[in-house]
């Protein structure tokens, strides 16, 4: 092959390349054209948030970093859920639960934080290998969650459980299955779960927030998520 040939080629896959980078850029996931109802979830990491403009966009919740294991307070959950609640959006708050860490002290930890308001939506746990240990059995693991959610329903909270395809079939089929499941599936639809909220990207373009941010939606009719909706602390009709 000559050179003039192998320059004409190279340019040749950079452009194709260039453009398929562009058209996955413009598609964002989930698709808002067949999801109606549709949040983000934040943490202190996505930085200043204007929830206006957020709102403005046609999202309908937001889903807020909390606490993390026993000790662990984001610096700007309440800030967050005071502004998030002032623009008119559904406020759902979340806490990572750590594989190494007693779950009634997570709870302890997760509601010292709420400390009274009233979430929108179920308290959300977010189960997942990243960031945890890997020493830990399964059933260990699991005694942890169960002892976590136990102290939350004691105090009248209903729970979401987020993971993604494997922590979905490691802790939770088979085991807690009767929760409403938050999984996180990237670009691609969740077919084989049933799931109540999907979160399908974690690089989402939005008015409102400069960094990336995870996108979710909602896999219900408008009147299914008014019930959804209704309060952490509400019985659902």
């Amino acid at each position: 092959m000559t050179f003039s040939r192998f320059l004409f080629l190279s340019i040749i896959l950079h452009f194709l390349a260039s453009c398929s980078h562009n058209e996955g850029a413009l598609q964002q996931y989930p698709d808002r054209s067949r999801y109606g109802i549709v949040g983000v979830d934040i943490s202190s990491h996505n930085g200043e948030i204007d929830f206006e403009a957020l709102a403005a966009e046609g999202f309908s919740f937001v889903i807020i970093k909390a606490t993390e294991g026993g000790t662990f307070k984001d610096r700007k959950f309440i800030e967050n859920v005071r502004r998030a609640r002032e623009a008119g959006l559904k406020v759902g708050a979340y806490h990572f639960f750590r594989f190494d860490t007693p779950g009634y002290m997570q709870g302890l930890n997760f509601l010292n934080s709420i400390q009274g308001r009233e979430m929108d939506l179920p308290l959300a746990i977010d189960v997942e290998q990243w960031s945890n240990p890997t020493s830990h059995p399964t059933p260990i693991v699991l005694n942890r969650l169960n002892e976590l959610i136990e102290h939350l329903e004691n105090h009248g909270h209903r729970v979401m459980l987020y993971s993604n395809k494997n922590g979905h079939s490691r802790f939770i089929r088979a085991n807690l299955e009767g929760y409403p499941l938050w999984i996180c599936s990237l670009v691609d639809e969740p077919k084989d779960i049933k799931w109540t909220l999907w979160q399908g990207t974690h690089n989402g373009k939005v008015k409102g927030i400069e960094t990336p941010v995870d996108i979710n939606a909602f896999s219900g009719t408008a009147e299914e998520w008014q019930k959804f909706a209704s309060g952490s602390t509400a019985s659902p009709q």
